[in-house]
């Protein structure tokens, strides 16, 4: 007979978890309830996990994938490769996925950790999320994987008790119709109910007078409630340290709220008030179009020793410019020599101007690139 080691707590779900997939493999394993914080006594384990499993031929396995994996059998692992990686896909998003969501929420509601309510709402709110995923893939199937009870439907149940329990009312579960339908199929096979019993489910959402988690009621059947069980209905009491910290974030609390009536009292005194005038805006000058009035000979050089105008004005920038460099001979490729077919005795000078884009528009890019090439080159 195989011999099963597990953590003492009733409703721990991976127990349960392990107890259905080894009714439906047929198997009745010897069942140990360590102490807690307990360590497994065998050196034989090399993950010392529970809960963990040792077998007649002296297999030991922890955890509780690879113990429910180990007391099933070969159906509820999945019929061939196909619906084995679908069974094993979803016991992934179980345990990765949904069990740290479903243990945030119900903990919360139970009373068992403190949490803030933003991280409450966060974790409801991906609670949400994956029973919406759940909940579309079970709209035209009895089952995760395939027509019967598998690994896949045991892990996610199992890991979906507390919530239904606890936190998700029958408002919560009207936006869940195909999980919940499948949820109540699967806790009611026989497997399921020999170990699970009669589950009832929550009847007020969280922090709605969600019921404190009862241990002694669900371990009436064990000879003695052990003290971590207990403590979990009551919350132990706060250290100085904690009741220090509390009443200095009070006070903290208490002195923004006092800020901000204040700062309200202000803005309402303001408004009671006469509105001060709003300020004239200043117009702005129209300076017209700027030109160079400066008399220049066609063909000599600009005069630039006067101030330069507020604002940039093309007509003002660019006139007389144009016949001053016609002059000097700025566009003759022969420049200094008698025809361009003579050798020039400086050498070749070439600089390749790039084509507009594929567009085969211009526009200020090329402009300011061909400007600095053409002052280069010049």
């Amino acid at each position: 007979m195989p011999t099963l080691y597990l953590a003492p707590h009733p409703e721990n779900f991976q127990n349960l978890r392990v107890l259905v997939a080894a009714r439906y493999g047929r198997q009745e394993p010897k069942v140990v309830a360590l102490a807690p914080d307990a360590k497994l006594g065998n050196t034989s384990f090399s993950l010392p996990k529970l809960p963990a499993l040792e077998t007649q031929a002296g297999i030991h396995v922890s955890g509780p994938a690879a113990v429910s994996y180990l007391l099933s059998t070969d159906a509820m692992r999945g019929q061939g490769s196909e619906a084995g990686a679908l069974v094993r896909q979803w016991i992934s998003y179980a345990d990765l996925e949904i069990a740290p969501a479903a243990c945030a929420v119900a903990f919360s509601a139970l009373g068992v950790s403190k949490q803030n309510k933003q991280v409450t709402d966060r974790a409801m709110a991906e609670l949400r999320s994956l029973l919406k995923v759940l909940d579309n893939h079970l709209k035209l199937r009895t089952y995760l994987v395939g027509e019967a009870v598998t690994l896949a439907d045991v892990t996610v149940v199992c890991s979906l008790l507390l919530p239904y329990k606890y936190v998700l009312d029958q408002g919560l579960r009207a936006s869940f119709t195909n999980v919940t339908r499948w949820f109540l199929t699967c806790i009611h096979q026989p497997e399921f109910q020999a170990v699970l019993g009669s589950v009832k489910l929550c009847e007020q959402s969280l922090g709605q007078g969600v019921p404190k988690l009862d241990v002694g009621e669900s371990a009436a059947h064990q000879k003695e409630e052990l003290p971590a069980q207990r403590g979990l209905t009551e919350p132990p009491p706060k250290s100085a340290s904690q009741l220090k910290k509390e009443a200095k974030k009070k006070e903290k609390l208490e002195k923004f709220q006092q800020k901000k009536e204040k700062s309200q009292q202000q803005q309402q005194q303001q408004q009671q008030g006469e509105k001060k005038p709003k300020a004239e805006k200043k117009e702005k000058k129209d300076l017209g179009v700027i030109t160079y009035d400066v008399p220049t000979k066609p063909g000599e050089k600009k005069d630039m020793t006067g101030p330069m105008p507020d604002s940039y004005s093309p007509q003002y920038v660019e006139a007389a410019w144009y016949p001053w460099w016609e002059s000097q001979g700025f566009f003759k490729p022969e420049y200094g020599r008698r025809s361009v077919s003579e050798p020039n005795p400086k050498g070749l000078f070439m600089m390749c101007i790039p084509p507009p884009n594929v567009t085969g528009s211009l526009h200020l890019g090329h402009a300011l690139t061909n400007a600095i090439q053409d002052s280069l080159t010049r």
